[in-house]
């Protein structure tokens, strides 16, 4: 059946709406799809169900039809339209999934520079969410895989990564998943805690730029008092998930921190 007639964004909300309720065959509504994008590319509408559409679009394309080619042109088509339509979260999903079409097709390199993307554009728009997050965690590991260290640029988002994982605990814990925090806490433990020193946490932390992560309610320091108390919590959790052969305690320094964070 061939797709009506009707207003553009009428048609982009049924599909966004029969997709999110998987209510037609995957075949069926991705020829839909693939015909809806074919008529409206040239001149897409300037609104955010636009970008919701190609990341839904691109998702089929690769998830159902295993079509890697056609869901990089979504993705990317999502990412680099965003001052058109606007949805900065679409954007930054659309990023992300393309980082891990790639990884999937074995090819860190362009994975990486997608997950770069997706976190850069994500920080600078404050558009602090999780997928933000992953995709800083995505352009750490698989730099840090490869060269065994962080130049500047990945020491930032591995920094925002962090700021942003604490913020999020405050404000919106329902976005963090375990398999996030459990990264998360790989890379601190990896790249952060201190080894020897574990008092000089907040000490090594606030010497690692930047200092500051804005977010949509204003500005998040890595020197606020609820900011270390987070800081310490998560250390002292991961310490205790990740560094289990090193003591029968490794968390402990890191408890003690935290315990004496709250209090004052």
């Amino acid at each position: 059946m061939a797709l009506p007639d009707g207003d553009p964004v009428a048609l982009l909300d049924a599909f966004l709406q029969v997709h999110a309720q998987r209510s037609a065959a995957p075949v069926q509504l991705y020829a839909h799809g693939e015909e809806l994008y074919q008529r409206l590319a040239a001149a897409p509408p300037a609104k955010p169900q636009w970008g919701r559409f190609l990341v839904a679009l691109g998702s089929m394309a690769a998830d159902d039809f295993d079509d890697a080619a056609a869901a990089s042109r979504y993705f990317l088509s999502c990412l680099q339209g965003v001052d058109r339509h606007g949805d900065h979260e679409a954007a930054i999903t659309a990023g992300y999934d393309q980082g891990v079409l790639q990884e999937r097709r074995r090819n860190p390199t362009h994975a990486r520079a997608a997950y770069r993307a997706a976190a850069s554009e994500g920080f600078r728009l404050r558009c602090v969410t999780a997928n933000t997050v992953r995709a800083a965690v995505g352009a750490v590991r698989l730099y840090f895989a490869e060269y065994e260290l962080l130049d500047e640029q990945h020491r930032t988002l591995a920094k925002q990564a962090w700021l942003a994982w604490l913020w999020l605990r405050i404000a919106q814990p329902e976005q963090l998943d375990r398999e996030l925090c459990r990264e998360l806490g790989r890379q601190l433990c990896a790249l952060l805690l201190p080894e020897d020193h574990p008092e000089a946490l907040a000490e090594r932390w606030r010497t690692w730029a930047p200092a500051t992560l804005e977010t949509a309610t204003g500005a998040w320091h890595d020197g606020q008092p609820a900011c270390l108390t987070e800081l310490f919590a998560v250390a002292a959790e991961s310490a205790n998930e990740h560094l289990g052969d090193e003591g029968p305690d490794p968390a402990a320094p890191y408890r003690l921190l935290w315990e004496a964070s709250k209090r004052g």
